[in-house]
């Protein structure tokens, strides 16, 4: 699928930022939270669903969560792909239901091997898990980015254009101090 430059490079390009609350091992669900803001930094709306802890279910509500009110929604953007624990987001999965591009930006290269090592010894399921992680990143300016639907160069210039200060793209520092309030 070729992403139109145009509606994804103008000031009233509409992104969703994903980003989870903070929670505890013994809780059974924790706040998935997106934001949906323009490119221009004004956000029309915020909202959230419950996902379980490790659970499976990170994939089919964010799915919902487009459905419901991502209408125009242009490109979604994580920080990081696990949320409540190691309830991992196909983003693969995302972009072929829903079409809409993802930009996933960490702040260090991810440890494959570290993350095997914690789901072998946790999850039986842990090769699906694992796959699911699996996913090449490109550095650029301290970051690293991942991007499905977009070429690597699109994902890159984008971050930029929507960084304010620091490294962290603004959709996404806004998605974590609102989610990081949530009790």
């Amino acid at each position: 699928m070729k992403v139109d430059e145009n509606s994804l490079f103008n000031k009233n390009t509409r992104i969703m930022a994903i980003d989870d609350s903070p929670f505890s091992r013994d809780q059974k669900f924790a706040v998935l939270l997106a934001v949906i803001i323009r490119k221009d930094l004004y956000i029309e709306s915020i909202f959230k669903k419950y996902i379980e802890v490790d659970g499976l279910d990170s994939t089919e509500t964010v799915i919902s969560m487009i459905r419901e009110k991502g209408s125009g929604i242009s490109v979604m953007m994580t920080q990081g792909i696990t949320f409540a624990g190691f309830n991992i987001l196909d983003i693969e999965g995302v972009f072929r239901e829903t079409g809409i591009p993802i930009i996933n930006v960490v702040d260090h290269e991810p440890d494959f091997r570290a993350l095997k090592n914690a789901l072998t010894g946790h999850f039986p399921d842990w090769e699906r898990r694992f796959s699911l992680l699996q996913g090449k990143f490109s550095r650029s300016d301290g970051i690293y980015v991942q991007s499905i639907g977009l070429s690597t160069r699109q994902a890159q210039k984008f971050v930029k254009q929507v960084t304010v200060s620091g490294q962290m793209p603004e959709p996404l520092r806004l998605a974590h101090l609102i989610a990081s309030v949530i009790p």
